[in-house]
């Protein structure tokens, strides 16, 4: 007798289970991918797309550095670099990109890479400006930057500077703003 009492708890535990993670995937595929100030990436809800696959990898790769910057995170900073140096081989259109990204996988120090950065915010341009097929990316320039001002690019129009530290983080303003034709 208490088999039979078994057989149908057993049953029922097994298709809770089942349908609990059923629901979850589910309600992981309906997120919309905002992630709290401790996560690598703040993709907001603005997805950005290019018009091609591996250039918005490559751009997904930035915002990931850019990000790190501004985390003052220099291994987070250096390991997206050189996820970004693998991608942009793979797109083979961004020569001068590449060799900047390359250039910035190779820097540990935080200021080092900082400088860097707006040397692959400049190499970045022209991959980005005409490309937009989804969302926007919004040019924003901080005056103050590596003496004299430099650029970066964001799928927000918040100001998040990667250059500046914690200190002066909402230092900057958007100057332009790429999106789809």
């Amino acid at each position: 007798m208490k088999n039979l009492k078994l057989k149908p708890i057993a049953m029922i535990a097994l298709i809770m289970g089942m349908s609990s993670v059923v629901y979850a995937q589910h309600d992981h595929g309906n997120m919309n991918m905002k992630q709290d100030d401790h996560g690598m990436m703040d993709h907001d809800t603005n997805m950005v797309k290019l018009n091609d696959k591996n250039l918005t990898k490559a751009y997904m790769h930035y915002t990931m550095i850019n990000e790190a910057l501004v985390e003052a995170n220099s291994e987070k900073a250096q390991k997206a670099s050189k996820m970004l140096v693998g991608i942009l081989k793979k797109y083979g259109k961004a020569t001068d990109a590449l060799k900047v990204a390359e250039d910035m996988a190779s820097k540990s120090n935080i200021m080092d890479q900082r400088i860097v950065f707006s040397k692959l915010s400049t190499a970045f341009e022209p991959l980005l400006k005409e490309n937009v097929t989804e969302g926007e990316i919004y040019k924003t320039f901080c005056p103050m930057a590596n003496d004299g001002g430099s650029y970066w690019f964001s799928n927000s129009n918040k100001i998040k500077n990667p250059y500046m530290g914690k200190a002066m983080v909402s230092c900057g303003s958007v100057k332009e703003t790429f999106k789809s034709m």
